[in-house]
């Protein structure tokens, strides 16, 4: 963890002309570095750049990486893949279903890491490192250095996350609670800016494979009766995440748009 956290502190603070070849917007770019300025008129910006990698089924080419990080993250998705393994069971046996059965439903098998650096700020009142959200994903695994400013919202109050030293955090996504019928819950959290800093975190964010992406998802049928009938309709993982990202009102959860009401 410490190896990945220095490497993605090191291409960060590299000289701007070095960084160039990997700013994009485009969205079809697997590898791309981003400072985030809004994507709609009416949202937040925010005090963060990020290196993102987003990788179907598993599949990442080292070769896509920037030279400064590759090896060091590499070696950590190797590593939050076999953790993620190992977080399928665990859940899939607290929901009194067989062990392989989130990994049978391939509803983890895609990822998205972000390699995120937080410069100090010298107004941090006035913006946010990540603004309130829930994760559209099931799964997200973070690891953090010392520095602190994740937030958890819990009984209506902001609760800090202490940044301990070789944990993960381990965040329950919208998806996740939306087939576990509410038995799992969703976390709305935040990153606050701070006079101190840069603070590093990676974070990897677990969706579904291609092939499962192109099925409806819907609560788990095993996980239904007369007493708890489904809470949420059926629905496509495009159209989920096209609903957040483009049509959710700002600072509402997306799952409110997926209740049966």
């Amino acid at each position: 963890m410490d190896a990945v956290l220095a490497a993605v502190k090191r291409f960060h603070e590299q000289p701007t002309e070095e960084k160039m070849p990997w700013y994009s917007a485009d969205v079809r770019k697997t590898v791309k570095l981003n400072s985030h300025l809004p994507s709609r008129e009416y949202d937040p910006a925010s005090w963060r750049d990020s290196l993102s990698c987003v990788f179907n089924d598993d599949q990442l080419d080292p070769e896509d990486l920037p030279s400064a990080c590759r090896k060091e993250v590499m070696e950590y998705v190797k590593y939050v893949i076999e953790l993620r393994e190992i977080m399928a069971e665990l859940l899939s046996e607290a929901l009194g279903l067989r062990s392989d059965y989130l990994s049978s439903m391939e509803c983890m098998k895609s990822e998205s890491l972000v390699c995120l650096y937080y410069p100090k700020c010298p107004e941090p009142e006035k913006t946010f490192g990540i603004p309130k959200h829930s994760d559209t994903t099931f799964l997200t695994l973070l690891t953090q250095d010392a520095t602190g400013g994740l937030q958890i919202l819990h009984d209506d109050h902001w609760v800090d996350v202490p940044a301990v030293r070789g944990a993960f955090v381990v965040n329950i996504g919208d998806l996740l609670q939306i087939i576990s019928n509410d038995k799992f819950i969703s976390v709305e959290h935040r990153v606050v800016a701070q006079h101190v800093g840069p603070r590093i975190s990676v974070v990897c964010f677990f969706t579904p494979s291609l092939k499962a992406a192109a099925k409806p998802f819907a609560p788990i049928k095993e996980l239904l009766s007369d007493e708890n009938p489904a809470v949420y309709r059926e629905f496509m993982f495009r159209e989920y995440y096209e609903y957040y990202k483009t049509k959710r009102p700002v600072g509402e959860s997306a799952l409110l748009h997926y209740k049966i009401r």
